[in-house]
């Protein structure tokens, strides 16, 4: 092979370590920090050009933004010139110094309450669709773009459920979620999609689930990706809520993750449930879980999960019935193995959550 087949064969290779979906994103960022070097006549990238370059930076831009660019412009250094920025440590240490009491303005979330009242009260003839937008982004954890991708293939109706499938995803984790009818109030999630459906044009053309309504109607059009972003907003401008524009198109995803979170769940049920690879990643979409603080402050002062004063009377009621009869003693070693999973459950539930404390410190 001569060489110059060789140049283009690595050159073919170290492109396609770039993600695909933010391509471009990664290689205007990397012309940005090229111009900047034109401008001041600087041939040679080392660690103190790139100190200057995000020095500069860090005037304007966010902690957060500093190190998304600093992501990309080290991937792309590494590509096109093979300088590993991994080992300019004074670097990373400006960026994590500028990272220090940095808040981010996370989006809101909806609670439960809310997300049934608006289900219950809002009529089906103005907002039908948005309500559908909200059941499939809460139940799947959706991004606003995942719920524009999906196709009426996407979506099965199993009689007792609808199975939701998620694919080409932002981290490449394609899913699936269930909606059922398991809501507290009764709400019948499943006929309210099932309505929106029902209502779709045989006309239209196109493959994407979701359409545009208008008037108890659904017309051909498919809705666009901005809309999704807006219908957050949306719904917390119907309940009232205050700062109705910090509910963005994040809201579903981090709405979602926070009452499973809230639930008591595993970290791993909740990084399936998301298609999140990491639990660091995973737990920035996590808001405090009320509930399970309160069951770690009861684990702490003796009250136990779940009431232990209950579960121990039950220990006691179960070990009288063992020298009763032997026809009582079974029931009674049924409860006590009962007793002895639920406090198992609770102490797991508890490991995770001291897990996710961890994570979250790291």
């Amino acid at each position: 092979m001569e060489n110059f087949e060789l140049e283009d064969a690595v050159k073919e290779v170290m492109d396609g370590i770039l993600p695909k979906k933010s391509r471009k994103i990664y290689e205007a960022q990397y012309d940005t920090f090229v111009k900047w070097c034109c401008q001041r006549k600087l041939e040679n990238v080392n660690e103190d050009v790139l100190l200057v370059f995000f020095a500069e930076k860090s005037k304007t831009l966010s902690s957060s933004t500093l190190w998304a660019h600093y992501s990309m412009l080290k991937t792309m250094l590494n590509v096109k010139r093979n300088i590993d920025v991994s080992k300019f440590y004074k670097l990373s240490a400006f960026l994590k110094r500028k990272s220090e009491g940095y808040k981010p303005k996370n989006p809101k979330v909806l609670t439960l309450d809310q997300i049934d009242k608006f289900l219950l009260e809002v009529p089906d003839k103005d907002f039908l669709m948005i309500k559908v937008a909200l059941i499939f982004g809460v139940a799947g954890a959706c991004r606003g773009k995942e719920l524009h991708q999906l196709t009426i293939s996407d979506v099965t109706d199993m009689d007792h459920a609808l199975l939701v499938n998620v694919r080409n995803t932002k981290n490449n984790v394609d899913r699936n979620f269930i909606i059922n009818n398991s809501n507290k109030n009764g709400i019948d999630l499943i006929e309210v999609c099932r309505k929106y459906m029902a209502l779709r044009k045989p006309e239209t053309t196109h493959s994407k689930f979701f359409v545009r309504y208008e008037k108890s109607q659904c017309t051909v059009q498919a809705i666009g990706k901005n809309t999704f972003g807006k219908i957050p907003q949306k719904v917390a401008e119907y309940l009232n809520l205050p700062n109705s524009t910090l509910y963005t198109g994040h809201c579903f995803r981090r709405t979602s993750a926070s009452l499973l979170a809230d639930s008591g769940a595993s970290i791993d049920v909740w990084k399936r449930h998301g298609g999140w690879k990491s639990a660091s990643v995973a737990e920035g979409y996590i808001e405090n879980s009320i509930n399970t603080k309160k069951m770690v402050a009861d684990s702490i002062f003796g009250l136990g999960v779940g009431n232990s004063t209950e579960s121990a009377s039950a220990h006691q009621v179960s070990g009288s019935a063992v020298s009763a009869s032997s026809a009582s003693s079974t029931s009674s070693k049924n409860n006590i193995l009962q007793n002895t999973i639920d406090g198992a459950n609770r102490l797991l539930n508890i490991v995770n959550y001291v897990v996710m404390l961890i994570f979250m410190s790291i």
